[in-house]
């Protein structure tokens, strides 16, 4: 399974190009799927996740957050804006 991280380097390149894609399809700037605040991470689990979120919404308990080492299963990861 390739590492999960916030969008540096060795991020996955399957997420990193899905927040390409949606960072490329986004309405100018992105916003938080949950509110009107603007985004700072993008959630990405293939098949299951891709949308924004604020920091109020990213939760380390559903999501992958600074987890570059290992990442818990079944979490989306979250990729910092």
């Amino acid at each position: 399974m390739p590492a999960r991280d916030e969008g540096g380097a060795d991020a996955s390149p399957d997420a990193a190009a899905a927040l390409s894609d949606a960072l490329a399809a986004a309405d100018g700037d992105p916003t938080c799927a949950r509110c009107s605040k603007p985004a700072d991470y993008f959630l990405y689990e293939p098949g299951r996740v891709e949308t924004f979120v604020c920091w109020e919404h990213v939760s380390p308990f559903s999501a992958s957050v600074d987890d570059e080492e290992d990442p818990p299963e079944g979490r989306p990861v979250a990729l910092s804006l």
